[in-house]
């Protein structure tokens, strides 16, 4: 659904922009969308590691060295971006 969302962004700013009455307190600020692009950007990894892993092809071995993958990633993130 975020990927969506932010392929979409025009669409949802001109539907919000339409029905600004209604959505007023509900409309995405440029502050959100860069929040948005960079949940996208940390989850990325974790959809790879995901399809990785899947399937009778997933061994242990794959299992480690995901996970090794994943933990490096996150604290990195820790270190370079703003927490949640």
């Amino acid at each position: 659904m975020l990927l969506i969302a932010i392929a979409l962004r025009a669409a949802i700013e001109k539907y919000c922009q339409n029905h600004e009455s209604d959505l007023e307190e509900d409309e995405l600020t440029p502050e959100d969308w860069r929040w948005l692009h960079t949940i996208k950007e940390f989850l990325e990894p974790f959809n790879w590691a995901t399809l990785y892993t899947e399937g009778d092809s997933a061994a242990i071995d794959r299992v480690l060295f995901t996970m090794d993958i994943l933990i490096k990633h996150f604290q990195i993130s820790l270190v370079s971006r703003t927490p949640f």
